[in-house]
C-alpha cells in the first residue's frame, strides 16, 4: 500500500496556506498524517522532501527526529546503562514506568524549548513518532505543548485503520480529545 500522492500534494498545499496565515483559522495548527506502517520508508522520504521543497520556496521549516530525541533522553537519564539493559527482564514493569515517565516529561520539555520562539509561519515535521509508541502517546505530547508551541506541526503517524492509534470508527478518523487535524494519506 503506497501513499496517495495526490492527497500528499493537497496536504502540502494546505501546509503552505497555513504557513502564509491564509488557512482557515485553526486554534492549534497541528496535523497528524496517517500512513500505513508498511510505507514507513516512503513516508519518511516524502516528508523529508516536503521540508526541502518548503525551504526552497522560502518557508521556515525543520525536521525533528523523535527517535533521535528518544535515544538522547534515554542515554542522558541512564536508562540505557549496561546495568539496566542487563537486568531488563527482571525489572521490566518498573523500567516501563520509568520509560513512560522520563520520555514523556523530557520529550515535551525538549520540544517546548526547541520551538518556543516559533510562530505559525514555521513548520516543524516530527518524524519517527512510531519509535516512541507505546511509551509516549501523541495526544500527551499535543496536550502538554499546547499553549507553549505555536508553530505549525506535522506529525507523520504510522497507522492501519485505528491500529495502535486512538481513532474510533464512528468519528471516521477524527480524534476526539485534542484539536489536531487528522489527514489520511493512505
Amino acid at each position: 500500500m503506497l501513499l496517495d500522492i495526490e492527497k500528499f500534494e493537497r496536504f502540502e498545499d494546505r501546509v503552505k496556506e497555513t504557513l502564509k496565515g491564509k488557512s482557515p483559522l485553526m486554534e492549534v495548527p497541528y496535523y497528524v498524517c496517517l500512513y500505513h506502517p508498511t510505507d514507513e520508508l516512503e513516508a519518511l522520504e516524502n516528508f523529508s522532501h516536503m521540508v526541502l521543497r518548503l525551504r526552497n520556496k522560502g518557508f521556515s521549516t525543520e525536521t525533528i527526529k523523535l527517535s533521535d530525541l528518544m535515544l538522547e533522553i534515554l542515554a542522558g537519564s541512564g536508562l540505557l546503562s549496561p546495568e539496566i539493559i542487563q537486568r531488563e527482564e527482571e525489572m521490566r514493569e518498573a523500567l516501563e514506568r520509568d520509560l513512560r515517565r522520563v520520555l514523556s516529561r523530557e520529550l515535551v520539555k525538549v520540544l517546548k524549548e526547541k520551538l518556543k520562539d516559533k510562530d505559525i509561519s514555521h513548520c516543524a515535521v516530527l518524524l519517527r513518532y512510531g519509535a516512541l509508541w507505546p511509551f509516549v502517546h501523541l495526544s500527551h505530547i499535543f496536550i502538554s505543548i499546547e499553549g507553549n508551541v505555536h508553530c505549525t506541526l506535522v506529525v507523520p503517524y504510522p497507522s492501519g485503520i485505528g491500529a495502535g492509534y486512538p481513532l474510533n470508527e464512528k468519528s471516521k478518523g477524527i480524534i476526539d480529545y485534542y484539536r489536531a487535524e487528522v489527514v489520511d494519506l493512505r
